[in-house]
């Protein structure tokens, strides 16, 4: 009898614990970092007939991951601007290349990511396909859209409570899918730092 009556003692107190169990939150099973970022571009062969030998970029980033794994979903938006210079060309959207105007191309990319688990600092190697608007800032152009590819790496560095500084270096080239005839090949080297933060 008094084995029955100290057993449900037992149970009873061991109750709350196994409620407070049950009802934790379970662990997401992945990791949402956003944030954004800015850098440099050097134009390509094609490009530099027309354009100043250095452009800017900036952007938003988002990045999937997963804490045991090294492959990673990644996706973006980029503003890319490079300066003209006169020439008697005309470009894809249709007006002369002239100074004081610029080649300005929307970019938005997803693709992977597969980071080398170091830690604080992980490197990591890059592939984006690429949806691109590219258009001029003169008056009366045109905007084409093409698909391009990036690919290059970078080097994400972990600062705790604060956040990740995300360095990368990419080549990419705007106009492999959707090229007009007689359309030459036109891609940069973009060189970009920004930070971001994990909210999931």
């Amino acid at each position: 009898m008094w084995l029955i009556f100290l057993s449900v003692i037992v149970s009873l107190s061991l109750c709350p614990q196994l409620v407070r169990a049950d009802l934790a939150p379970p662990s997401l099973p992945i990791s949402l970092d956003v944030g954004f970022f800015g850098g440099l571009s050097w134009p390509g062969d094609e490009l530099m007939r027309h354009t100043d030998p250095r452009g800017w970029n900036a952007g938003l980033k988002a990045r999937i991951h997963r804490a045991v794994q090294t492959l990673n979903i990644v996706g973006s938006v980029t503003y890319n601007r490079i300066s003209d210079r006169p020439a008697y060309e005309v470009a894809a959207f249709g007006v002369p290349f002239e100074s004081g105007e610029a080649d300005v191309t929307w970019m938005v990319g997803g693709g992977l990511e597969y980071a080398i688990p170091i830690p604080i600092v992980s490197p990591y190697l890059g592939f984006d396909a690429l949806l691109n608007q590219l258009t001029n800032t003169k008056a009366g152009a045109s905007a084409v859209t093409r698909g391009g590819l990036g690919i290059g790496g970078g080097l994400a560095v972990a600062i705790p409570l604060v956040g990740t500084i995300d360095g990368s270096v990419k080549y990419q080239v705007f106009n492999i899918v959707g090229r007009s005839t007689g359309e030459p090949s036109f891609s940069q080297v973009a060189v970009s730092v920004g930070m971001m933060f994990s909210i999931l």
